[in-house]
């Protein structure tokens, strides 16, 4: 188990999706060592200190490996989130860890190019990170609602953290059974390349606020707020 336990912070990191841009402040972890990249950059991260071997955050090309889907339901921008009360997450999350060792986004949250058919554009309600069937990780205590296949996502785990219900899709093998607790860093599947749309394997995270029938909001918040909890545990 990878279980992080930390006072919560006072400031949480925003984040800004652009057309054609993304800004994330992100921070690299490993049991043994620590480098952090704090530099907010366009389509990329700078990293300071770097160590060979520690989890990496990097975003990948458009083009890359990508998907649609949760659980056979396409959003509309209608049916998505501008931002989320991110204060609220701070003031009921205390632990917390990244869903994968590294961190490789290859298509952000929003209005997209379908993968499938390049001559449409579609609403993308999730984040696709780059996976080869390796570990996937609660990113925050909660109960597991969900352990099921779809026919557009294949395999997925469903997180209920209480403000906000995450979802893992294209799994090759769930490691957990609907109504179980976990913790932040527990290992809740391996991620794979199951279901229809998929052009190879990766990992599609969905987030929803409040439950089940929430509206989706972009994923990197979580991510961002990760970081920023295990920036300010190292300050600490």
């Amino acid at each position: 188990m990878r279980e992080i336990n930390l006072a919560v912070s006072e400031n949480i990191c925003n984040f800004v999706l652009g057309k054609s841009s993304i800004f994330v402040s992100m921070i690299f972890v490993s049991v043994f060592d620590v480098c952090v990249a704090q530099n907010r950059v366009n389509g990329t991260f700078n990293t300071v200190g770097y160590v060979a071997n520690n989890p990496k955050v990097y975003v990948l090309p458009e083009d890359s490996i990508s998907t649609d889907g949760d659980e056979d339901v396409e959003a509309t921008k209608e049916q998505s989130l501008d931002s989320i009360p991110t204060n609220v997450i701070k003031s009921r999350i205390s632990n917390v860890s990244f869903p994968l060792k590294d961190i490789w986004i290859t298509s952000p949250f929003g209005i997209r190019k379908d993968p499938m058919n390049r001559k449409r554009r579609r609403m993308h309600n999730g984040l696709d990170l780059r996976a080869k069937y390796e570990p996937v990780y609660a990113m925050m205590p909660g109960v597991i609602t969900a352990v099921s296949f779809s026919k557009n996502g294949g395999y997925y785990v469903t997180v209920n953290h209480g403000i906000c219900v995450c979802s893992y899709l294209h799994l090759s093998k769930i490691l957990v059974r609907r109504g179980q607790r976990v913790q932040a860093g527990q290992m809740v599947a391996i991620s794979g390349n199951s279901g229809k749309r998929t052009t190879g394997p990766h990992l599609h995270i969905t987030c929803r606020w409040g439950n089940e029938k929430g509206k989706f909001f972009n994923p990197v918040v979580l991510l961002n707020f990760v970081a920023d909890e295990l920036l300010n545990n190292l300050k600490s």
